[in-house]
């Protein structure tokens, strides 16, 4: 009687070809938070404006907005794949930002750099012919 009631919580092909789509348009938003869980291997997309959550677990796939939830089961592998998606784009984000946060120091060796160049090459030699 209750099982007319029960969704099916399995993925399907469609399902993911949709999932991966979603990962990587959100992963590929700079304006979208991306975290890891480091103990419990989780991955969350979260998208603030639009009021979406994303997870990704080992073993499934937990989609949501304030009105409805998308929970299915995947093969470890389809995750892992997600996941790789994911941690390619964080590292992408990650090292522009460690380019700004390092350029005052690269620009400070660089300026170093050029003014050490130019004394070397006007580095000359004057008598001091003046008599006491």
């Amino acid at each position: 009687m209750f099982k007319m009631f029960k969704f099916d919580s399995k993925a399907t092909r469609e399902d993911c070809k949709f999932i991966i789509d979603i990962i990587k348009n959100y992963s590929e938003d700079s304006s979208i938070k991306k975290l890891i869980s480091p103990i419990s291997d989780e991955y969350y997309l979260l998208d603030e404006k639009n009021q979406v959550s994303i997870c990704i677990a080992d073993d499934e796939i937990i989609l949501a907005n304030h009105v409805y939830l998308y929970k299915k089961t995947f093969n470890l592998s389809f995750t892992s794949n997600l996941k790789k998606i994911i941690k390619k784009q964080m590292e992408n984000e990650m090292q522009a930002l460690k380019k700004t946060l390092f350029k005052n120091e690269i620009d400070l060796l660089d300026k170093i750099l050029n003014v050490s160049a130019r004394k070397k090459k006007s580095l000359s030699i004057t008598p001091n012919l003046k008599s006491s």
